[in-house]
């Protein structure tokens, strides 16, 4: 759409020197606004599924373009300051072009016979009709549909040539489609996956790759402590593990990947498994433990009584002694 159109050198001072629009912050705020509403009418129900980002990268398109209709804000730009890939601000005018919301134009370039750095019109802005009349916009815009809409004419002679049809490219969409309708349900998932493990993640993972997928991260987990019964053994634990795991993204705790949330869960579980399972194993460090709180209860309660003996032997000299000194007192001399 008017993406092959190139400024002259004369024909872009024009355009950059033009008087602006609007005279004040409050005046460009308001035409901004009024750009938006046309970009999101474009974008439909899909402007909200954004990326905060992109929809800032947008919002900044429409302030720029407020002024005098168009913005020449280098893709570079908008993804040094927004973080953003280059291929996404392409992609953001891409879809404006397609919606009819912008034209595309190129200024001439410098150093060689080629195309510049590109000039975003916006058709809904009230100067467009002076860069329509100036440029002649609409009418290479329509030029360039019906030089992409045209079909060559063949030859009544020319004999229709066979073309293989083995390297063509398949629409992403419908390759998508595709895999969808072959996709296996969980009746192919195989024998060793317990029964009570695929009914408790079917309503949430109907696919038997994706059932699959998460029984491996238990048979990961599992192998890690080297427990001493088989995996089979601890499959409530695993189910259990899953149960919290959907707890956790239906409340909007997971912040990357479920799987690998579920995995840290299974690594928790064993992980007291393998603990208690050892204790289990070695009761001379059980007894030794218990043994040890015994004695030390044993020791305090020694204490006390040789503590208590002690007092009593204590007090009783005390009176020996006040006794002596009364009958040393009434001696004669």
């Amino acid at each position: 759409m008017g993406k092959n159109r190139k400024l002259s050198i004369q024909e872009f001072h024009f355009l950059y020197s033009y008087e602006p629009y609007t005279q004040n912050r409050s005046q460009q705020q308001k035409q901004k606004l009024d750009l938006l509403a046309k970009v999101i009418a474009a974008y439909g129900a899909t402007y909200y599924n954004l990326k905060d980002k992109t929809r800032q990268v947008i919002e900044m398109i429409c302030w720029f373009s407020a002024e005098k209709g168009y913005c020449f804000a280098k893709e570079d730009y908008f993804s040094d300051r927004f973080g953003l890939a280059p291929r996404t601000v392409r992609n953001i005018f891409k879809q404006l072009r397609d919606a009819g919301v912008i034209i595309t134009v190129h200024r001439q370039s410098t150093t060689q016979n080629g195309l510049g750095a590109a000039i975003h019109i916006f058709i809904d802005h009230p100067y467009f009709h002076i860069w329509n009349d100036a440029f002649e916009l609409v009418k290479c815009q329509a030029e360039c549909q019906a030089e992409n809409s045209e079909i060559p004419c063949k030859s009544k002679d020319e004999e229709p040539k066979k073309v293989s049809t083995k390297n063509l490219s398949i629409s992403k969409n419908l390759l998508k489609i595709l895999r969808k309708k072959n996709r296996l349900d969980e009746t192919y998932i195989p024998e060793n996956v317990p029964q009570e493990f695929i009914s408790a993640v079917k309503p949430f993972f109907g696919t038997a790759e994706e059932v699959y997928h998460l029984w491996g991260r238990v048979l990961i987990s599992y192998k890690q402590y080297s427990l001493k019964n088989p995996v089979e053994f601890y499959k409530e634990k695993a189910i259990e593990s899953f149960k919290q795991a959907v707890f956790a993204y239906k409340n909007r705790l997971i912040r990357k990947d479920f799987a690998g949330y579920f995995y840290g869960i299974l690594k928790n579980k064993f992980s007291q498994q393998k603990a208690k399972e050892t204790f289990e194993d070695h009761p001379v460090l059980y007894n030794w433990l218990e043994e040890s709180t015994e004695q030390d209860e044993n020791t305090s309660l020694a204490r006390k009584s040789d503590s208590w003996r002690d007092e009593i032997q204590r007090l009783m000299r005390r009176d020996e002694q006040a006794l002596s000194m009364q009958e040393e007192a009434y001696l004669p001399y």
